[in-house]
């Protein structure tokens, strides 16, 4: 720890802060709790934010049904400046983009969560198989992710720098804990439904992560193309919603049948 520091002396006021927020003994200094104050900003909610949690009497259907489809992003996308990472010497020898927006050919628009958010009924165990959330050339991978709720996540630090984890629910902090090099891994599990959970790093503020909790197992992320496949649907009607961390949410619905994918696409306008 005192080694990492060292390296590090223009961090060190603020690594002390969050050492001490998490409960770590520096000599010499008294052991308290500090707190963080939440970002200003928050991410744009999603759509089914409210919807109840579904049953736990009855498990919940799954079946033949595929939803495939693409989200684009018109206009001239916006450009992401450099993060300000100078402060840190582990961080500023890999210079990176703010990732906030990121399109690729034709408009195709990356990091959009679409899930279904209504028509499915019953209960859906979470998978027993965490979903990783890394810290890695100082920014979170992956940047937006989504997940079942009662689901664990696990959360590492592969830098050869001190991080901390803040996770958010709206303004209201759900923890703060620092996170050394070859730290285990930070594990939570994800009990809010329906929420946009948002991490950040308080040693490096530009390090942004999100993960969207679901009822149930039918979303995806859509990757460098824009593109996005939600397979195990019943055949049904229901409602799909996308999300963006800046573009917020849309929602369509759609009918899926069982003898062939249901196509359906998302725009949003860029700004």
């Amino acid at each position: 720890m005192l080694s990492t520091l060292r390296r590090h002396p223009r961090a060190l006021p603020v690594a002390m802060r969050i050492l001490l927020g998490a409960g770590f003994l520096v000599p010499g200094l008294a052991c308290q709790k500090t707190h963080s104050d939440a970002p200003s900003e928050s991410a744009p909610a999603p759509a089914g934010s409210n919807a109840a949690a579904p049953s736990s009497a009855a498990a919940g259907a799954t079946g033949p049904g595929v939803v495939t489809g693409a989200v684009k992003l018109t206009g001239t996308p916006p450009e992401m400046p450099l993060t300000k990472r100078q402060a840190d010497p582990f961080c500023a020898k890999t210079p990176m983009k703010e990732e906030e927006v990121i399109v690729g050919a034709g408009g195709a628009l990356k990091n959009v969560v679409v899930r279904v958010t209504k028509g499915v009924t019953g209960s859906y165990p979470p998978p027993a198989t965490p979903i990783m959330l890394d810290q890695s050339a100082c920014m979170y991978r992956p940047r937006v992710q989504a997940a079942v709720a009662g689901q664990s996540l696990s959360i590492r630090n592969s830098d050869q720098t001190l991080h901390n984890v803040h996770g958010y629910k709206g303004p209201s902090t759900l923890f703060n804990q620092a996170e050394i090099p070859g730290m285990p891994a930070i594990t939570k599990k994800l009990s809010e439904t329906d929420q946009v959970l948002k991490f950040k790093c308080d040693v490096h503020p530009w390090m942004t992560g999100y993960v969207v909790v679901s009822s149930n197992p039918f979303f995806a992320v859509t990757g460098d193309d824009g593109n996005f496949r939600i397979s195990g649907l019943p055949p049904g009607s229901y409602t799909l919603e996308a999300w963006h961390e800046r573009y917020g949410a849309k929602t369509a619905e759609i009918t899926v049948a069982a003898d062939k994918p249901t196509e359906a696409s998302f725009q949003y306008e860029s700004h």
